[in-house]
Order: C-alpha cells, then structure tokens, then sequence
C-alpha cells in the first residue's frame, strides 16, 4: 500500500471553515512576535536614553537581541517535546510565553527586568516558528498548504507591525509619551497572546502524529472526520518505525539547506532590530514609527500579497529565487549610491528609502513567506522528525539573527551604511545560488512525496 493513500482525505480536501479556523489560531501567534519585534526597533532609542544605556554598548546591543538568544532554546525544547509527546502535549504554551513576557516587561522597573521578560517572550518565539507551522502544514490540504503558510507571515505579520507602529503613533497623538508610551505598547501586546492560548490548547492532535508516530487509527480517523468531514476508516498500521537517528542522518542535508536558507535571509537583512534605528535615523526619520509604518505599508503587504498568489503556483524555488535576487539588487545599488556615487545628501536619503522600501518589497514576495514561513522545514522532513528538524531549523535561523545583529552595528560604526547595507546585498547573491542549486520544488505535493517520506514506509531495519 502506498503511504500517500492514506492520507489522501486531508490532502485533497478542500479549504474549509475548519482550515480557516486553523489559519486564524496560527497566525495569532505571528501577529504578536512581529508586534513586539516591531515594539523593540521603534522604543530601542527611547528605552536606550531612560535607562542610561549608550548605544553600541553591550547592554544595548542585549536589549534588542535578548529573544533571540533564548528563542534557540525555546525552539529546542518545543520541537523535541511536540515530536515525541505529540503537537497537542505543547501547543498553546509557547502562547503562554509571550503573553506573560509581554506583559511583565510593560511593569519592569530597570532594563534588567526588560531583559529577562524579553527572553522570556524569546522562548515562545523559539516554541512558535517550530509548532505553528507544523500544525497548520500537517491538517493542510496540498493545494493550499502554501498559502497558508505565506498567509501566516506574509499578512499576519506585517499586520502586527501596524498595530505596533499605529499603536505609539496613537499615543503620540493623544499626549502619552515616554516611559507610559512604551509600557502601554508592551502591556496591549500580551492581549492577543493570553486570550489564544485557550484556542490553541483546544486543537486535536496532528493527524500525521496520530498516523505515524503513536500509530493511533482511531483517532486519526476522528480528527479526519473534523477537518474533512469525512469518515475514513484506516485499517492498516501505519505506524513508523523507521529510527529517529536513520532519518536524522539521512536528512540531515534537507534540515541543513532550510536552516541555511533561513540563516541567510537574516544576513541580507539591513539592519535586523536596529534598522530602525540605525537606518531609519541615517535616512533622516526622526520617528522610529512612520518609518516602520510606511516600510509595512508600502512594500511588506504588497509583497507578501504577490507571494499569496505565486506560491502555489510558480512554487517556492521560483520565489524564493526571485525574492533573493530582488533584495540583493536593491542592497547592492544603495550600497553605490551611499559608497561610491556621488550625490547630493538630499537626494541620497529620497533614494536610499525607496531602495529599501523595494528590499522589503522582495522579501515578502520571497523568502519572508517561503523559507522564513517554515515551508521547506514542513515539506522536506518527514513526520517521524519534523518537531526534531523543525527545531534545529529555527535555531539556526534565530542563530543567524544573531549574527546580523553583531555585524551589521559593527560594519555601520566602523565602515559607514553604504558597506554594512552592501555585504547584506551580496549575502543575498550566494542565497540567490544556494536557492537555485540546492533546494527541490515541493509545491502542491502531499507531505510524505515532498519529504519522499512514503519511501521509507513499512521499512523497519534500513541499511
């Protein structure tokens, strides 16, 4: 019997209102990291002069990356634990996380406390880029399993950055600034997180978990019945019993080019946390806000729109190529207009903004909503590793932020914008080939074709 029989119900079932119900309880999730993402590079300037902290010092470099550091962690114990104990043993809690981050950090008394409470929301950042798009890619159709995870970075996320914007924009204009300006932010951004916790707790375990890690007919067919509404009666054991161990080795070349993808989308990236303030400022924008405001608007929400559309269609490859491509043009040509061109100031800042306002255009029209969606971790690792490589993946993407927010300050002070923003583009060339040799095209596939997991079906003892 071919693997890919058995899950032909979920795989050619049409979108329904219990996908969209999915897609809405996922992309919560998103919606709050991009909010506080965004909360961190606009407050970073004010949070740096309440707290008496220089710009460039390691405190301040720790304040705008402390999620990240223990993101890997919380990537770790979320995946290792959803791939042995099931996605339901731990979805919701990294929800948990990141309200309960959010909103302590909106009572910290020091930039001691803001940390802490950052690294808490960190580990539920790690714990959502693993379960999120596992979730939604396992109870998705093929035909649409794309989408809808674009749809989670690609619109919820540039949403989020809205809220965050609109949200200190709304409070400049009524009076409230300073300290009770970014309190309020950070206190609004724990309602989302909290009140989805719940939701999430309430999802019915993976149907793919169900199938070939507990090897559970009768709830398979349970779940099935909820998400098609279908009966499906499987009476085969389906079971996988291939080593974890076999397969981690045996795909240990897929976990590594969907974690090198994702590592170099950071290293392209102008800036990371501090593009605000260090771009931003250098091109003139006084107001962390409107500048984050306007990048969302005018470039991230189109692009993410164009990857809505092609992404099942041209695939990911395609996009993915393309997005690099346009970002690293777009880097490249600021990088002659601020290094080596010489133009009057005035025109370099008009400039400089529509070149990154068209390298956040690309972005999402690639790797935001390929790579960086979780996608190529979803479609090449099987079920019986997903949670494991899933988790590896986002360490190596949260690693790379890491990075970038340890070069690109560096490169800025010492070699000036024109260079740091120029490396990021050719960083952007060897993802363009990296993309073009490396990766294989998965679009509208089953999840056991694309991670050719069928193959491997009722082997017990691989050679």
């Amino acid at each position: 019997m071919d693997l890919r029989d058995l899950f032909k119900p979920l795989d050619y079932s049409k979108f329904n209102i219990y996908h969209a119900r999915s897609l809405l309880i996922t992309t919560l999730g998103m919606f709050t990291i991009s909010y506080n993402t965004t909360f961190v590079s606009i407050a970073l300037h004010t949070l740096s002069k309440q707290f008496h902290i220089p710009v460039g010092s390691l405190l301040f470099d720790l304040l705008g990356t402390a999620s990240l550091w223990t993101a890997v962690a919380g990537a770790l114990f979320f995946g290792i634990t959803a791939n042995f104990k099931g996605r339901k043993s731990v979805y919701g809690y990294e929800c948990l996380l990141l309200g309960i981050g959010s909103l302590l950090g909106a009572f910290a008394p020091n930039v001691y406390w803001l940390i802490l409470t950052q690294m808490i929301f960190g580990v539920g950042i790690g714990g959502d880029f693993v379960l999120s798009p596992i979730v939604l890619g396992e109870f998705s159709n093929a035909k649409d399993r794309g989408k809808l995870l674009a749809f989670a970075v690609g619109v919820t996320g540039p949403l989020g950055s809205i809220a965050s914007a609109l949200t200190f924009l709304g409070l400049d204009a009524v009076g409230i600034t300073g300290s009770l300006q970014w309190r309020l932010v950070l206190a609004l951004g724990s309602i989302i997180p909290l009140s989805v916790v719940y939701l999430r707790r309430k999802v019915p375990e993976s149907p793919r978990y169900l199938l070939r890690i507990k090897g559970d007919t009768k709830e398979y067919s349970q779940v099935v019945k909820t998400v098609t509404g279908k009966e499906e009666n499987v009476n085969v054991n389906a079971k996988d019993n291939f080593p974890v161990m076999k397969y981690l080795k045996k795909y240990s070349f897929a976990i590594f080019i969907a974690g090198l993808l994702w590592f170099l989308d950071h290293m392209v990236n102008p800036g990371g946390v501090f593009e605000v303030d260090l771009i931003g400022r250098a091109l003139g924008f006084t107001n962390g806000a409107i500048f984050s405001l306007l990048i969302t608007l005018v470039a991230s929400i189109p692009g993410g729109i164009v990857a809505l559309l092609l992404i099942d269609r041209w695939g990911r490859k395609p996009l993915e190529s393309v997005g690099f491509l346009g970002m690293a043009g777009s880097l490249i040509l600021f990088a002659y207009f601020f290094k080596i061109g010489n133009f009057p100031t005035s025109l370099l800042d008009s400039l400089g903004f529509l070149l990154i306002l068209m390298y956040h255009f690309w972005h999402n029209v690639g790797p935001a909503n390929v790579s960086a969606a979780g996608v190529f971790n979803v479609e090449l690792i099987p079920t019986k590793i997903r949670g494991i490589g899933s988790a590896i993946v986002v360490a190596i993407d949260r690693s790379g932020a890491l990075v970038n927010s340890a070069i690109f300050p560096f490169l800025f002070t010492n070699f000036g914008l024109g260079v740091a923003v120029g490396v990021g583009g050719m960083m952007g060339v060897i993802a363009v080939i990296a993309t073009l040799l490396l990766v294989k095209e998965t679009k509208q596939k089953p999840l056991e074709e694309s991670s050719e997991e069928f193959m491997f079906f009722g082997v017990e003892n691989p050679e």
